[in-house]
């Protein structure tokens, strides 16, 4: 009696059909899950560590320390939603475990930039990009083009005071002509808000450049602060826009590996379990 080593080899055919959007799913659940997790647990520490009586300081450190916590976020979440995409696959090929992690990454990403949408939607339906309470109040008259709330920001002061001076020159006290003259004086348009006057006080449109001319040191004074204002906002979006690119990015890599990771390590989990194998393997006949 011979003994004969046969090698079989066992092929699941296209590397597509060992894909299982079950569990791309569940790895994707597993996924939000540690992020909610991470989440809530950084708005725990963010509050506990701001300190009212040093606000600035400790909205400085918290804007440094969310940016942080967001990417570790992504990346944490990601690798494990990848692994357990893996591991729910049960197949220890690490070409398809990574592929699942890459699922689960589009997956999160394409739930996530849905989500953004659907809320700014909302808020531009809503007309309001604050919640009830926010915003300043219904009295307060309000440039057109100008962010709700501004005068309680950085440069709000010169603009508050601006408007003040526009108000107490008009005699009809007509808010929404001092919100034209306003938004003309901001945007340098000297001539329209010497018409305006006149229109509105029913004089001499040299009249109406007369109050131009008189207050327009704090025209000046509303104009560089609503630029620094602009200029700050446009650095916080690009920053903002960079931290997103950078857990983006990083999480794709982690979920990434987080996939290959898992079904390297799949027979770990299964031990003596029924799994998938696509490695060559023999029997003795």
């Amino acid at each position: 009696m011979v003994d004969v080593l046969v090698a079989q080899t066992e092929r699941a055919g296209s590397p597509l059909a060992a894909m299982s959007f079950r569990a791309i799913f569940a790895g994707w659940l597993v996924a939000t899950g540690i992020a909610v997790l991470l989440y809530v647990g950084g708005l725990a520490m963010g509050f506990s560590a701001f300190d009212a009586w040093n606000a600035p300081a400790s909205a400085r450190g918290i804007g440094i320390g969310t940016a942080i916590w967001m990417v570790l976020t992504w990346i944490v979440s990601l690798w494990l939603g990848g692994m357990f995409a893996s591991w729910f696959a049960a197949h220890d090929d690490r070409t398809i475990g990574s592929l699942h992690g890459v699922t689960v990454w589009g997956l999160s990403v394409t739930v996530v930039f849905l989500w953004l949408a659907l809320g700014l939607g909302a808020m531009h339906r809503g007309g309001r990009p604050m919640g009830p309470g926010m915003g300043p109040p219904q009295g307060m008259p309000m440039p057109a083009g100008l962010a709700a709330g501004a005068a309680g920001a950085p440069g709000g002061a010169s603009l508050a005071v601006l408007q003040a001076d526009v108000q107490a020159r008009l005699t009809t006290r007509d808010r929404q002509t001092a919100d034209s003259i306003v938004a003309a004086l901001l945007s340098g348009n000297n001539a329209a808000a010497a018409t305006l006057f006149a229109a509105s006080n029913r004089t001499s449109t040299a009249d109406g450049a007369g109050i131009v001319a008189s207050i327009a040191a704090d025209a000046q004074a509303a104009q560089l602060d609503m630029k620094r204002r602009a200029d700050r906002m446009a650095h916080n979006v690009a920053t903002a826009l960079w931290i997103g690119f950078a857990s983006v990015l990083l999480g794709l890599i982690a979920a990434t590996l987080g996939g290959w990771v898992g079904a390297h390590h799949i027979g770990r989990i299964y031990h003596l379990r029924t799994f998938e194998t696509s490695a060559n393997h023999s029997v003795r006949r």
